[in-house]
């Protein structure tokens, strides 16, 4: 399966995707999130966690992003990811831009565990739907370090789950990733959050 972007650097390109192991972000939905946070692309630093092909990360370089981190723990999908970032490289290297490109091909707990503090601008997870009640209050106390004061974090889910994510990066009670909107596409769900330090 191929995907194919059509913003950016990289418009024109088609992914190559594993869709026997990754459920990729459907394009119109990831267009529809890039475009909602146009502003804070450029430049900004996008960590893709759960990766698969890379398409919202490359997606997100191809719009201005300065820097993405991919983590993805499929090898069949870290492939796909690998061979595609050349492409990005040599699209970028023929148009004199400096982008920065880092891929962890480790499960996403300990990944993010490499990643440095206050690293990322805006954060996107879109895990496999059966097991993000187990994932996402795994991830949560490293999505608060990696992220700075201002960030964004994009969760993907189904749909019908929308309702119980907030409660999922706030096992708590006392998180600091605060709701911001959500919106369904289909069977897709996508929940926006926002770090502010000095928010109550």
């Amino acid at each position: 399966m191929s995907l194919r972007l059509s913003t950016g650097f990289c418009q024109g390109m088609r992914l190559e995707n594993p869709s026997s192991v990754t459920r990729p972000t459907a394009s119109r939905v990831r267009s529809a999130i890039w475009n909602t946070l146009q502003m804070r692309l450029q430049d900004a630093r996008v960590l893709d966690i759960c990766a698969g092909s890379g398409a919202v990360g490359i997606e997100a370089l191809s719009r201005g992003a300065s820097r993405a981190t991919f983590i993805e723990q499929d090898r069949a999908a870290l492939k796909a990811l690998e061979r595609n970032l050349v492409e990005v490289e040599r699209r970028a290297k023929n148009q004199s831009l400096r982008i920065g490109i880092q891929v962890l091909g480790k499960p996403a707990e300990e990944a993010l565990a490499k990643c440095e503090t206050g690293a990322f601008d805006i954060l996107w997870i879109d895990p496999p739907f059966a097991v993000i009640s187990e994932l996402l209050p795994k991830l949560v106390s490293e999505l608060d370090r990696v992220a700075h004061e201002e960030s964004v974090l994009v969760v993907e889910s189904d749909s019908a789950d929308l309702e119980k994510i907030p409660a999922l990066l706030n096992p708590t009670g006392q998180g600091t990733w605060h709701l911001q909107k959500q919106k369904a596409y289909g069977k897709i769900g996508v929940s926006f959050f926002s770090k502010r330090k000095n928010e109550a």
